[in-house]
């Protein structure tokens, strides 16, 4: 085939943002950071700012008063008082504020400098490179901005060249100087002092790290140098040694090495539709991922690296467990970016310990239960707050996917025992420690919830069987059965195919649809489609079980579409794309993503949780009626990852072992194009769509198998491999060596890698009027 070598996607028109103005509040800035350092840049040049934050920077002290003075704080005793009505009593237990500001997410401040008021302004974020390049007019003369975190080393690089010099110096402000319940947290004042052109400033962070940050005043080129350590010299010592080694290499020359890092990130996978906004989404998802993720240090929370300026992280930036940390981490599995989704998974191994202990201190069994929300080191969140979240067994099934994830688009068996078992096999001991059987011979779930319905009223929110914690224990049986074959060991899976067969049946309403438990249909419209994790993420239902579950599946959408959107967030609309996407339902996948983006992001694409707009679309903000202080309203990023991971699933499935190719793309994406995506089985799959038809298809093995792919020529006879792929009841069948590639093509197809990239440069893609038949 000619011109066979696949082009890297780097379109900065497409891939970026660019603003013509000046983003003068934190929420319009661009985000820049290399998953241990987040700066977001902003400012009209009066000052120009960077807020900074990082991932390591946890205030992780809890307030141990609510631990002793409740002896009581036990899921068994929870369960007498719900049982008996008890709600006064259970609230003065569990649900009694504790006030703690702590333990929280923290940031350090803001750097600002003073280049005079912006009379013009074009600067843009360019997200193939990572960089804000641009121009700042002043009264003074034009200033050239280039900005970026670099990728590898901790430090902030910004440069300001200009005719005439700045005469301003770079300055630093505390959180503490502009947020007083950062005050409030009582650090110990920051080292500070000069040293020449050259500042300094550490803290010690109460039972927790020490950071230090190094910078040169004046510039034009400006190194920030940060870093984290045990105490406060090393924290500086190397802080200063980043900063040295920046200042050494030079800003050209740091620069290059950001770039090339970055090109290599991006020529892992590439994606090419043929609306640009819908393609930016794609790449903008899997950028603030790998900008915020970094194995070696902490997870991303909810605002990922990037703290909203001036105030104390909303929900303490904490990590949720009911979608928000599954989002956020969805994107780097079809991705092929495997190392960002080990960032979560290896500090779930580092938390099995003290996930055990919590496990043990409240359930009184073994395994390892993971609450809704909790902070770095595995410290809750208040846990009176929403209470009954804290006991929804949900979480623990939930988080135990993501491993399960990634152990299922790599295949890696060493993987698989090192990290993967370890946390799920312990997440399903503590489903069978703690299911309960009844007269009826069935296993029970005796108390959780359905996150987050009702969830400010114990009466309406604590249940028993809620359909979603029934998915995730069935397949957490299939996991368990899975990893133990692959691993040759035999210690869980009979009690998982027990636990299975004999596990309460899904409650239904009289039509077929999921309830939220058993009586209880969902009643409103509702941002969490929980209930029907069985049909996904889960997945286990799908429109491959037969015409029953087939129906129960249509049942259960139309209910849930049936109460209407009104209530609906933004993470629910990210959901939807891949929802839709795996039910084979293209155009509702699209309306998700449109909806997405014509609702719930702000001027720089981040996800805002509100109809910030006033647009009436959700209740969930302020529509015409409340005028939005935009700079208060929190944002989250995980939708933006989420959608991406959407659009990953209307492109290419692999669930149940088949390859599916473009099986939830809309029909007006007559060209579309992807390279080197992966799907579960470890199956690196690189694909064609002309003219509405897929025309190429190519599928390398990353380790040994049988590739099992969905046909996806409508039923024409391709060109394939003599020999080598047979057609089995509509599937192509190939077994491959670990590195060995098929390519499936319809006849008279003729692949040309730039060619196709044209076409979907130059696709319409409209929905108004009648395309060209193939």
């Amino acid at each position: 085939m000619a011109n066979n070598s696949w082009l890297s996607n780097r379109d900065p028109v497409i891939h970026g943002v660019r603003h013509q103005s000046p983003p003068r509040i934190w929420q319009d800035g661009f985000p820049l950071g290399n998953g241990f350092l987040g700066a977001m840049l902003w400012g009209d040049g009066d000052p120009l700012n960077l807020t900074l934050d990082c991932a390591d920077l946890w205030d992780s002290r809890t307030d141990d008063s609510f631990w002793k003075g409740n002896p009581a704080y036990t899921y068994a005793h929870l369960r007498e008082l719900i049982a008996a009505e008890r709600y006064d009593e259970a609230e003065a237990i569990f649900g009694t504020p504790t006030n703690a500001i702590t333990p929280t997410k923290i940031s350090f401040g803001r750097m600002a400098i003073c280049t005079g008021p912006a009379t013009a302004y074009d600067c843009r974020l360019d997200l193939d490179r990572a960089v804000v390049t641009g121009t700042l007019g002043t009264d003074q003369g034009d200033i050239a901005l280039t900005s970026f975190v670099h990728r590898s080393l901790n430090v902030v690089c910004l440069s300001l060249q200009s005719e005439k010099p700045l005469g301003a110096d770079l300055d630093f402000i505390p959180l503490a100087e502009v947020c007083s319940a950062m005050a409030g947290l009582g650090h110990p004042d920051p080292v500070t002092r000069d040293e020449g052109n050259q500042r300094v400033w550490a803290q010690q962070i109460p039972e927790g790290p020490a950071w230090a940050m190094v910078w040169n005043k004046t510039g034009p080129d400006h190194y920030l140098a940060i870093e984290c350590a045990d105490d406060v010299s090393a924290a500086e010592a190397k802080a200063k040694a980043t900063w040295e080694s920046a200042a050494k290499c030079g800003f050209d020359s740091l620069r290059e090495s950001h770039e090339a890092a970055w090109k290599a990130f991006w020529d892992v996978s590439a994606v090419f539709l043929p609306e640009r906004r819908m393609e930016f989404f794609w790449y903008f998802g899997l950028y603030l991922l790998a900008s915020s993720a970094r194995r070696g240090a902490m997870p991303p929370g909810l605002q990922g690296v990037w703290a909203m300026d001036g105030v104390m992280p909303p929900w303490a930036a904490a990590y949720t467990c009911d979608i928000n940390v599954q989002e956020t981490f969805w994107p780097a599995y079809t991705s092929g970016h495997l190392d960002l989704a080990d960032v979560w998974c290896d500090f779930m191994l580092d938390c099995v310990a003290p996930a055990q202990a919590y496990t043990q201190k409240v359930f009184g069994t073994e395994g390892m239960f993971w609450p809704g929300g909790f902070t770095g080191k595995f410290k809750l969140c208040d846990p009176s707050n929403w209470y009954s979240g804290c006991f929804s067994w949900a979480t623990a099934g939930w988080v135990a996917s993501l491993p399960w994830l990634r152990w299922r688009h790599s295949m890696d068996r060493d993987w698989l025992a090192r990290t993967g078992y370890p946390i799920v096999s312990e997440v399903f001991r503590f489903f069978r420690a703690n299911l309960v059987e009844e007269s009826d011979g069935r296993l029970h779930v005796p108390l959780s919830d359905s996150p987050e319905y009702r969830r400010s009223s114990a009466r309406e929110s604590f249940c028993k069987d809620p359909n979603i914690d029934l998915a995730l224990i069935r397949r957490a049986c299939d996991w368990i059965i899975e990893m133990e074959t692959a691993l040759g060991l035999s210690d869980l899976s009979s009690d998982a195919s027990r636990i299975k067969e004999r596990l309460a049946p899904y409650a239904l309403t009289e039509e077929g649809a999921l309830c939220l438990w058993p009586g209880k249909a969902l009643d409103e419209s509702h941002r969490h489609p929980s209930h029907l994790m069985a049909i996904h993420p889960a997945m286990d239902w799908t429109i491959d079980d037969g015409d029953e579950i087939r129906s129960r599946i249509e049942a259960s959408v139309n209910q849930y579409l049936g109460l209407g959107t009104y209530q609906w967030w933004g993470f629910t609309h990210a959901q939807m794309v891949g929802f839709a996407a795996v039910l084979g339902r293209g155009e509702w996948a699209y309306d998700c993503l449109r909806q997405f983006a014509d609702h719930w992001v702000m001027p720089n694409g981040l996800h805002v949780n509100a109809d910030w707009r006033g647009t009436n679309h959700s209740d969930f903000g302020f529509g015409s009626t409340r005028k939005l202080d935009r700079q208060s309203t929190p944002f989250t990023f995980e939708a933006n990852c989420g959608v991406c991971a959407g659009i990953n699933d209307m492109l290419l499935q692999g669930w149940r072992d088949v390859v599916r190719v473009f099986p939830g793309v809309p029909a007006h994406w007559r060209e579309v194009v992807f390279r080197d995506l992966v799907t579960e089985g470890a199956w690196k799959v690189s694909a064609v769509r002309h003219l509405g038809q897929t025309v190429w298809v190519r599928v390398t093995a990353t380790v040994p198998g049988l590739l099992r792919l969905l046909d996806p020529f409508e039923g024409e006879t391709p060109d394939v491999p003599q020999g080598r792929v047979l057609l089995n009841e509509g599937r192509y069948e190939a077994t491959l060596a670990a590195g060995e590639s098929v390519v499936l093509q319809r006849k008279g197809y003729h692949f040309d890698a730039r060619q196709v990239v044209e076409r979907v440069r130059q696709s319409p893609a409209s929905l108004i009027g009648l395309p060209p038949e193939p």
